[in-house]
């Protein structure tokens, strides 16, 4: 997109790959990888971070919808890549998963009902994998629920996957860890069951937090999101400071004025400056995907000091003061998530301060920004 001033989203790939690598070593080379890919690699491009996650080494990709699925099966390149849908799917969306090779969460009587008919219609092989809710309240059989077993046993070809999904593996503290105990020990109890009427299908639980906190997770098969693209899945970046941030946002000074002691900055007039101020306008805003939650009470990075916002975040600019940045004129480089020189902004301390979590901060970054993408290699 041809922006009259410029924000992009900086995409190191070879950052991304050194955390597939990292997430590899700490489940070790007998565990697989899936490397989660879904809601377009968290805002930093599905398709290219598909690849460098192959490149580095992952056996699988996660997404979460038919649609995702397809369009990763419609390159050459993924067309023999296992890919899991993980959300819930429809019966009606059977036919072409199944058609692409596609492997899918069965959360349902229904689903498992339309899969086992589908497959049976094409005289071909359906790649289940059966979800357990264990105690996070949302698709899946729960875990005292056999009703699927009969049937799962009885179709063993069709029946790939064991899985289940953790309330709370980022968590560090004791009520938290005691639950992720509680739910493998659940999760435990029905692969056991499982075992007993002839069904050995890959068994996988650990999302980043589980990767990162909870050897006994691993099982067969990882994973790991939000870790993969830098950011520590309690946001608490001390805890895993080997992880490296894969994205940058930038934007740039679009202009400065003067702003008078007593005068007030944005909408809603939230700023009023104590003394004469010299305030840049950076062309970037909620419209673009930066939280207006920042209003009046975060900061940027020009010419690697950091500068407070001031006033609201508008659609479409921030304001913020510059008057201690010596020499910052039209044009300078403006860092609102990562490195600029020896100073950093992570998303961690982003979330912290917006009151949310660092993967929707990458996640709600509009189309209108574009990715440019860095040590990128061609092909898996």
């Amino acid at each position: 997109m041809n922006r009259p001033t410029r924000s992009f989203v900086e995409i190191d790939l070879e950052a991304f790959r050194h955390n597939v690598r990292l997430a590899r070593n700490i489940v070790g080379s007998g565990v697989r990888l899936m490397a989660v890919v879904k809601s377009n690699a968290y805002g930093h491009g599905m398709l290219r971070c598909a690849r460098a996650a192959l490149q580095a080494g992952a056996d699988a990709l996660g997404v979460a919808t038919t649609a995702e699925a397809l369009e990763l099966r419609e390159h050459s390149e993924f067309t023999r890549i296992p890919v899991l849908i993980m959300a819930p799917t429809t019966p009606d969306e059977a036919e072409s998963i199944q058609r692409a090779d596609v492997a899918v969460a069965i959360g349902g009587m229904e689903l498992l009902e339309a899969h086992l008919k589908t497959a049976a219609h094409r005289g071909s092989r359906a790649r289940l994998h059966i979800q357990i809710d264990t105690g996070i309240g949302r698709d899946g059989f729960r875990f005292d629920d056999f009703s699927w077993l009969d049937r799962a046993k009885d179709h063993a070809p069709h029946i790939e996957g064991l899985f289940q999904h953790f309330a709370v593996a980022d968590g560090t503290g004791a009520d938290e860890i005691a639950f992720t105990n509680t739910q493998c020990d659940r999760f435990d109890a029905v692969v056991a069951r499982a075992g007993t009427v002839g069904l050995t299908p890959l068994v996988h639980a650990a999302n980043s937090g589980a990767v990162l906190r909870h050897p006994r997770s691993h099982y067969q098969m990882v994973r790991p999101g939000i870790m993969l693209y830098g950011a520590e899945p309690a946001d608490q970046p001390e805890l895993c400071p080997a992880l490296q941030p894969v994205a940058t946002l930038h934007s740039e000074i679009g202009s400065i004025k003067v702003v008078k002691a007593g005068d007030t900055i944005s909408y809603g007039r939230l700023y009023t400056a104590r003394k004469d101020e010299r305030v840049a306008v950076i062309p970037i805003g909620y419209g673009d995907g930066y939280p207006r939650r920042f209003s009046n009470q975060f900061h940027v990075l020009v010419r690697g000091r950091h500068v407070p916002i001031r006033g609201r975040v508008c659609m479409d600019q921030i304001m913020v003061d510059v008057t201690d940045i010596d020499g910052a004129q039209i044009g300078d480089d403006v860092v609102l998530y990562g490195r600029q020189g020896n100073a950093q902004i992570r998303l961690e301390e982003a979330a912290k301060a917006s009151g949310t979590i660092s993967y929707e901060l990458t996640c709600i970054l509009t189309q209108r920004v574009p990715r440019v993408y860095l040590n990128e290699w061609p092909g898996a």
